[in-house]
């Protein structure tokens, strides 16, 4: 299926949460139609669309109503391709089982990478994900600023000292659905090929950055393993 979505310049999340009182059987099966059928159905009848993964959340206990529990992301090959996918008629797939018509969505948006850092593509076992705000009164220059930081200090130094292989900065581009009052301007995602964390991360302090990153908005911070 091509380069990995993470690795896209384009990726549409989409954030899923089943009943909580389905069974077991019922959420395997859903499980097992999304990795089988889903997934690829996107990808082949969405022009563009060149790969597909799926995670599960690795702490449900930190999960708020912001943060579904199953992720799938969908790389996207360019942004006429995302334009595309905005424009035409939304595709036709097959339909799921019971547990799979009863889903929540909680997140479908599209995100633009900003920069990355560490590896150019690989398969992440596990990824971390955080959506933030600048600083609700920062000004155009001030959010330069932040962007600056971000991308050329703070991702880094995440990638460094918290044992991920890469870390890319997102822009949102454009929000289908999120829990009010609406999706964050920016998501960072760290990925990291093992499934599991090596060992506690370096406890190398982080750089204190501009005014605009220091009075950020952290919305949601996420952990997921890969799925399918």
């Amino acid at each position: 299926m091509g380069r990995q979505p993470l690795s896209c310049p384009f990726f549409l999340a989409v954030g899923l949460d089943t009943r909580p009182d389905e069974t077991a059987a019922e959420t395997r099966a859903f499980a097992d139609f999304y990795d089988s059928v889903h997934l690829a159905e996107v990808v082949e009848r969405n022009d563009g669309f060149v790969s597909a993964a799926r995670y599960e959340l690795t702490d449900p206990a930190a999960g708020t109503a912001a943060i579904p529990y199953w992720l799938a992301v969908y790389g996207i090959e360019s942004e006429g391709a995302a334009r595309r996918f905005l424009d035409r008629p939304r595709a036709t797939y097959t339909p799921g089982p019971p547990a799979w018509r009863r889903v929540t969505v909680v997140w479908r948006m599209i995100w633009q990478s900003g920069g990355s850092t560490g590896m150019a593509d690989l398969v992440p076992g596990r990824i971390a994900m955080i959506g933030m705000d600048p600083a609700a009164d920062a000004t155009d220059a001030e959010v330069a600023e932040f962007d600056d930081f971000y991308t050329r200090t703070h991702l880094p130094e995440i990638v460094a000292g918290f044992g991920y292989d890469r870390g890319t900065r997102f822009t949102l581009w454009h929000e289908f659905a999120h829990p009010g009052p609406g999706c964050p301007r920016y998501n960072a995602v760290y990925e990291a090929e093992e499934p599991e964390p090596a060992g506690p991360p370096s406890g190398a302090a982080l750089t204190p950055g501009p005014r605009a990153w220091e009075e950020r908005r952290v919305r949601w911070r996420a952990k997921y393993r890969r799925a399918g």
